[in-house]
């Protein structure tokens, strides 16, 4: 029931509501008339509704109107709006399945729209125009004024129900919205110009004219049908075309979420999405969202629901429920999961989310034909990541190598030149790390390097960085910090490494680990990175020299 207090559906209730009390309530201005052409005009209505002409990027349009301006010229508002309304309730939701909440939205519109137009029309001076004798042509200007109206009040109230459950911000609404008018403005004339063939054959055949008309708007509607089809497919083919080259060329993992991002909303907009990455012990998590609540979602691992189920499937799963993707404001109604498999691995899983609209065939067919470049593009992400941290990590420490952080300081240096911010610079060595390799062995030395290394990471800032300079030093690019910043950090380490008890891999000896540190600052240490080194390493050999003397001193 809480579904039905969203304004989006309280909208559509009233809109189908009221325009179906309105027209019981016309009902009883209703008079007699041809049972015959209304049964042609309304079988045609039918067919117009059943199979409508489909639009590029989804969505449908139908000609009806061409029918139901027939039937205001020649009988009048309420035969007109009856044969519309009949038409979109039998075509458009029994014989095309529509959903019925839809189905009685469009009734309801069509109703108050062409009780509107027809009352503003009939009050200036139009009234049903027969014709029984010779071909006449009605009041032009009255004519253009109904369909004005038919067709501002048509495109207002559809719109408001599009806004309502858009998938896209406003100012994207608004641009489609507009790009969609002229479109409408178009089908709106070309069913006049029919409208207008029809009633010449009816005015100079009567019954069997009008036979002969409607057969000939079918045939064209057929045609237009196939046409669009065919701009549909090139439509299709274009975008994807366009996507998988854009995949296939990706190399880092956020690239590849990019270009998948750019395939859900053109070829299947949702209110939210997400990107599951596959992890060892068949874990799913969540690593990428389109979504209200994106912070609130991300990381979550999926549980049953419609992504654990499309991944165990290795096949589309369209469901109502995906637990990681509920939040306090966004509750979905109609799920489609999409497994991604490269080279019979699964990569993760595409999941999409709409509040109020389920899923079409064409949308499923485009994602399943999408699924393997996006699966393909994921795993180059990975790859190329694996190997660029490979390229800039120290494989015994895990922290940066030195090549990184030669790149990374050059880069902080200019940056730190062309805005004037600080910039710091901490070199660490360890005094007596070629001792405990002579005594203990390398494995034993490698094992306190490794502790050092995770000491450093959680002793620094969280937008420092950290580097193996060389076999046992050890450097941190601190960016906008100060000398007394610095120096702040350069405690932090030394009180960290007195607390930590260094031990060898069986954590049965115990090593008093001596290191030197050096501190330098841009600008007034150093105008270039080298300069910086230089003079972080001078620092550092001169507390080395203090820290032997001192050595000395005890042990004398």
């Amino acid at each position: 029931m809480r579904s039905w207090r969203s304004p989006q559906r309280l909208y559509i209730l009233a809109v189908g509501v009221g325009g179906m009390v309105a027209l019981i309530l016309a009902l009883r201005q209703w008079e007699p008339v041809p049972a015959l052409p209304m049964l042609m005009m309304l079988a045609a209505a039918v067919l117009m509704d059943a199979y409508p002409l489909p639009m590029p990027g989804g969505g449908a349009m139908s000609l009806t109107f061409g029918v139901t301006l027939t039937a205001q010229l020649l009988y009048g508002t309420v035969p007109a709006a009856i044969i519309n309304v009949l038409g979109n309730l039998i075509g458009y939701g029994v014989l095309n399945r529509r959903p019925w909440d839809r189905t009685q939205f469009n009734a309801g519109q069509f109703a108050l729209t062409i009780l509107t137009a027809g009352a503003v029309s009939t009050r200036l001076g139009l009234h049903p125009w027969p014709a029984p004798t010779g071909i006449t042509i009605p009041p032009l200007h009255l004519v253009f004024v109904y369909v004005a109206i038919y067709w501002v009040m048509n495109n207002a109230l559809v719109g408001l129900a599009l806004y309502y459950h858009q998938a896209h911000p406003t100012r994207e609404f608004l641009r489609l919205f507009f790009r969609w008018l002229p479109v409408d403005a178009l089908s709106t004339a070309f069913a006049v110009a029919a409208h207008s063939v029809v009633m010449i054959a009816f005015q100079a055949y009567g019954e069997i004219g009008m036979a002969v008309g409607l057969t000939l708007f079918l045939m064209i509607n057929y045609l237009l049908r196939l046409h669009m089809r065919l701009v549909e497919a090139h439509h299709d083919l274009q975008s994807l075309y366009e996507i998988t080259k854009g995949l296939a060329c990706v190399l880092e993992l956020d690239d590849a979420f990019g270009w998948i991002d750019r395939a859900v909303q053109q070829l299947a907009p949702s209110d939210a999405f997400a990107i599951y990455l596959a992890e060892e012990g068949d874990v799913l998590r969540l690593q990428h969202a389109v979504h209200p609540d994106a912070g609130e979602v991300q990381g979550r691992v999926a549980g049953e629901g419609a992504v654990r189920r499309a991944a165990r499937e290795r096949q589309l799963v369209e469901h109502v429920d995906e637990p990681t993707l509920v939040t306090e404001n966004f509750e979905p109604s109609s799920v489609l999961a999409v497994p991604l498999s490269a080279d019979e691995r699964l990569m993760g899983c595409l999941c999409l989310a709409r509040r109020h609209r389920a899923f079409g065939d064409r949308e499923r067919r485009l994602l399943s034909i999408l699924a393997s470049p996006m699966a393909m593009a994921i795993q180059n992400g990975l790859i190329y990541g694996r190997t660029q941290t490979m390229a800039h990590t120290d494989p015994m420490t895990g922290l940066y190598n030195y090549r990184f952080f030669s790149m990374r300081l050059r880069e902080a240096v200019r940056r730190a030149s062309a805005t004037g911010q600080p910039l710091a610079l901490i070199l660490i060595d360890l005094d007596n790390f070629s001792d405990i390799n002579n005594q203990f062995g390398h494995q034993a030395g490698d094992h306190v390097l490794r502790q050092f290394a995770d000491l450093l990471r959680h002793s620094v800032r969280q937008q420092d960085l950290v580097a193996r300079y060389a076999g046992d030093e050890f450097v941190a690019i601190l960016p906008g910090a100060r000398r007394e910043e610095a120096e702040a950090v350069a405690d932090r380490i030394w009180e960290a490494a007195l607390r930590y008890r260094f031990t060898d891999l069986s954590g049965q000896i115990f090593f008093p680990l001596r290191f030197s540190l050096g501190v330098a600052v841009y600008p007034y240490d150093g105008p270039s990175d080298e300069d910086l080194i230089a003079a972080a390493d001078r620092n550092m050999y001169r507390e080395k020299r203090h820290h032997r003397e001192r050595y000395r001193r005890e042990h004398a």
